[in-house]
């Protein structure tokens, strides 16, 4: 069966046109014109961030445009291949990329979600074949058992609701940033720096395990921009500080 969005009110199934979506007891949600719903109720959760701002998902896009993660973005892609997906939802989508690779390579129906409303609406205008929701990560808006694969890409997650939206035999493919990740970059933002620690859940023992670790060639000046503008060093970084990274950094390591 097809996955379908559901209500966030009361979990009843939605059916979508191209200007809503509405579910048997009248809850309803306009459809934007680039055709993503919004699914959090009252637009956003209450003392929660809104996730990735317009600037931080132009950045992410143009690193990604530009190749630069494109390792990370082809092994996903590849695992997810291993499964022979019919249908993958990206939980922590962003712009969108990670999930048009996996559809590309597998030809699997393609569904996302995104905290962030300016990630969503560039996924949801970049790939109109996609279905694409805002909406959290810790409350997925689909039915138990909708996917054959679910990916979370250096995004929040709940394996629990991961594991309930998954199918008796699907798969979860979680991509956590390795110890030594821009590593570069750290170093020229602080003083001191600390390898990254795993952030999986204890209880979610994986089956399986792999380390890529490639460097990134940062020798144009606006690649090292966006790489910085797309990380949370950003908030934490003085305007005299960004002018210093971005005409020292020239390479970074990229580990997950």
């Amino acid at each position: 069966m097809t996955p379908s969005f559901r209500c966030p009110h009361c979990a009843e199934t939605l059916h979508k046109t191209d200007v809503i979506a509405q579910c048997a007891n009248g809850h309803s949600f306009d459809v934007a014109k680039q055709g993503y719903v919004n699914l959090m109720p009252g637009g956003r959760l209450k003392g929660r961030p809104a996730g990735d701002s317009e600037a931080m998902v132009a950045a992410r896009s143009n690193v990604f445009d530009h190749g630069l993660y494109q390792p990370i973005i082809d092994r996903v892609a590849a695992v997810v291949g291993q499964f022979s997906p019919e249908f993958v939802l990206d939980s922590g989508c962003g712009e969108g990329t990670y999930l048009a690779n996996v559809t590309r390579t597998t030809g699997a129906g393609g569904w996302g979600i995104d905290i962030s409303k300016a990630a969503v609406k560039s996924a949801a205008r970049r790939h109109r074949d996609h279905q694409y929701a805002v909406a959290s990560s810790y409350a997925l808006p689909f039915a138990d058992a909708s996917f054959d694969v679910v990916i979370n890409v250096f995004a929040p997650r709940s394996f629990i609701e991961m594991r309930r939206v998954l199918r008796p035999t699907g798969v979860a493919i979680v991509v956590t940033p390795g110890p030594e990740h821009l590593h570069e970059l750290k170093s020229a933002v602080y003083e001191e720096t600390r390898s990254h620690e795993p952030d999986v859940e204890p209880s979610a023992v994986p089956a399986h395990e792999e380390l890529v670790k490639f460097g990134v060639d940062l020798a144009e000046a606006d690649h090292r921009l966006a790489l910085l503008q797309m990380t949370p060093f950003w908030w934490s970084t003085s305007d005299a500080d960004k002018q210093r990274v971005v005409a020292s950094l020239t390479v970074a390591t990229a580990e997950m």
